[in-house]
């Protein structure tokens, strides 16, 4: 229980830093290529869902950068949104503390999972998330305003602290 008091601690701290005008997220190659492979995992865990989507968080960040456009594409990285928004589309995800929602006007979906929204622009809308958005399980809400792609270094290092943590205990 603890380490969940110091992970939405950390988390916290981290929000407040996307309020920071000149902070600049820490990306390094070797976080990049850890992204790369982390955003291939299926999610069993609520650990595993946070580790996936820091990960395509901080790809999104990086490809941003110059320095990273010669080992990003964006085929690679919207291949495997479309794909983890296709599985939380087609099975009970409650049991992750995870919400999901699509916003068709906005052509967004999100993703929230411990306080943070994750968003996803310019989706593909295929039948599976078609029969989602005209379901009652999407409740859309509105858009927080808080940047995670400012943050996406340090909220990828403690997704990937968080999830060595979680492995460890249940193991």
């Amino acid at each position: 229980m603890k380490s969940a008091f110091l992970l939405y601690d950390r988390i916290n701290e981290l929000i407040e830093i996307t309020k920071e005008l000149d902070f600049i997220t820490v990306i390094t190659e070797t976080k990049v290529l850890q992204a790369k492979e982390a955003i291939k995992l299926n999610g069993f865990s609520t650990a595993d869902f946070f580790l996936i989507l820091s990960s395509i968080n901080l790809l999104n960040a990086s490809i941003k950068r110059k320095e990273y456009k010669n080992i990003l594409a964006y085929a690679e990285i919207k291949g495997n949104v479309s794909r983890i928004l296709h599985y939380l589309a087609s099975f009970n995800y409650n049991k992750y503390d995870i919400e999901f929602y699509i916003n068709t006007a906005e052509k967004c979906a999100y993703v929230e999972i411990f306080n943070l929204q994750f968003s996803f622009h310019n989706i593909n809308i295929n039948e599976t998330l078609k029969a989602y958005i005209d379901s009652d399980r999407n409740n859309i809400k509105p858009w927080r305003e808080i940047r995670l792609q400012k943050i996406a270094g340090e909220l990828f290092n403690l997704a990937l602290e968080y999830q060595e943590t979680y492995n460890k205990i249940v193991r």
